[in-house]
């Protein structure tokens, strides 16, 4: 969603005019009463663009399947692993085998009972590579998985691989129906085993949600969700004071910084996502080192985080985990900001590159173009905008239909889950990753040890050499947000930007 430099001014000015709009595009029924009965209403600037858990990236399409399908395993508040889809599980001494049992009694959303089966046929899939898994790469030790019983499904790796058990808590690793599998309606229906149901959707506009009653953790307290799609967080804010929603999803530190008194309330944690300028490392000039290294060098990330998201972020580095703490520029040749030193990396070549961005995802996104395009013109960088709604983006950054790209992409605890699905060999986003970097993906293999934590100091050359190869231009972490009517109990956003907790949410 564009965000403008005069936002907040804009947001008092148009207070009126945008509550009016919000009630008129409201069904009957979407007042006070939301906040009293029927589903909870969330409105966010982002829509569910996909169904299958296996190939999803957009943020509004996995924060929405994680609540209609489940994972093996999952992870809680503190980053810790707990049971999901299975109860328990156990590990062989060479760490070569992982044996998963499941929970008793659970079924798919159609009445199939699940079975480990349904975790064969599901990881069977993700790693064929006519799936296109974004999680694929994250399996390639995998060799085997079997179903000894109905009840047991057993994993086979080809040498120890300790990351195994965090991907098995991503959405990508979903387990699905075998029958839907089989049958090729996974992308057109969505039949999980999770806390909610899709009822329906209508693209654009929302998604509807309803309870499942038989959910193997307990039916949720709320009869349902709505992920309404506002196109403008100024409109959420208008409408979470209209009483035409019950909560809404915010990226604009500007609109945060209005949600006060009024009945509403707010929930942040600190985001293990980051705001990036991916560069095609596979296009000229950007093939050249230096060309990738002076854009590093020209953009002062301060400047950016200033005037895209008022002074609401954190400058990083490629490693965003609070575990580790590292420089957020060793590596790169000069300080960020230095336009001179950037210059002499160009060697006055003077380079025009088209930059593509997403309109409608999230708030910051225009205005960071905005700064970078004149910050990148003082060394003769010339930039060209080109905007595309979701949906567009999405596909075009898939295929690295660009020259250089502005992304939020997600974060993890894990820095080898972070970056083995860009630079390793056989990654599943190698492709929009935009190079092909043998150092990083050696030092991506030692950063993924059998089990225990990755070694602080590989870890820090890791970051060292991401900056020095640049393949893209790391800019800030901010928080993520969720505001809520004040009856509304149990809801809070995770450091991955997942809404799992609607499970236990109630409103009054």
């Amino acid at each position: 969603m564009p965000r403008y430099g005069r936002r907040l001014l804009r947001a008092f000015a148009l207070a009126g005019a945008v509550s009016a709009a919000v009630a008129a595009c409201s069904p009957a029924g979407s007042g006070d009463e939301k906040s009293s009965g029927g589903p909870l209403v969330v409105a966010r600037t982002v829509d569910l663009d996909q169904l299958d858990p296996a190939v999803a990236t957009a943020f509004g399409s996995i924060q929405t399947l994680q609540l209609v399908f489940d994972t093996l395993l999952r992870t809680d508040a503190n980053g810790r692993l707990v049971p999901g889809l299975a109860k328990s599980w156990d590990t062989s001494k060479d760490g070569r085998t992982y044996t998963f049992h499941l929970q008793p009694g659970v079924k798919f959303h159609n009445g199939d009972a699940l079975t480990a089966d349904a975790v064969v046929a599901t990881l069977d899939r993700v790693r064929d590579e006519a799936t296109a898994s974004v999680v694929r790469s994250n399996l390639l030790n995998v060799s085997g998985v079997s179903a000894p019983d109905a009840s047991t499904a057993v994993v086979e790796l080809s040498k120890p691989d300790g990351s195994i058990l965090n991907t098995l808590t991503l959405t990508g690793t979903a387990i699905l129906d075998p029958a839907d599998i089989k049958a090729g309606r996974i992308a057109k229906s969505a039949n999980g085993t999770g806390p909610f149901r899709l009822a329906g959707r209508t693209q654009g506009q929302k998604a509807d949600l309803t309870a499942n009653a038989a959910y193997f953790g307990g039916k949720p307290k709320l009869p349902g969700v709505e992920f309404r799609v506002i196109p403008d967080e100024t409109s959420i804010l208008a409408g979470l004071r209209a009483r035409s929603f019950d909560a809404g999803v915010l990226t604009d530190p500007n609109v945060v910084a209005q949600v006060h008194g009024g009945g509403l309330k707010v929930a942040s944690t600190p985001s293990l996502a980051y705001h990036t300028l991916m560069l095609n490392g596979r296009r000229k000039p950007l093939d050249q080192l230096p060309v990738r290294q002076a854009i590093a060098c020209a953009i002062d990330r301060k400047q950016v985080i200033d005037t895209a998201v008022a002074g609401q972020g954190t400058v990083t580095g490629p490693i965003t985990s609070p575990g580790y703490r590292l420089s957020a520029t060793d590596g790169l040749p000069c300080a960020p900001g230095d336009a001179a030193a950037a210059k002499k990396l160009l060697g006055g070549a003077s380079v025009s590159l088209k930059m593509l961005v997403m309109s409608g995802g999230y708030a910051s996104a225009v205005n960071e173009a905005q700064n970078i395009q004149a910050q990148l013109a003082r060394i003769g960088v010339k930039l060209s905008i080109d905007q595309q709604p979701t949906n567009v983006y999405v596909k075009r950054w898939t295929k690295a239909d660009y020259d250089v790209t502005l992304a939020l992409n997600g974060g993890n605890s894990s820095p080898y889950l972070m970056y083995a699905r860009y630079f390793t060999d056989g990654a599943s986003l190698a492709k929009p990753a935009g190079l092909d970097s043998p150092a990083i993906a050696a030092l991506l293999g030692q950063v993924n040890p059998a089990n225990g934590r990755a070694n602080d100091a590989t870890v820090a050359q890791l970051q060292r050499t991401l900056l020095q190869q640049s393949p893209w231009v790391w800019l800030f972490t901010d928080n993520n947000v969720v505001a809520m009517r004040s009856g509304v109990t149990g809801l809070g956003i995770t450091a991955d930007d997942s809404l799992r907790s609607l499970q236990q949410t109630a409103k009054g």
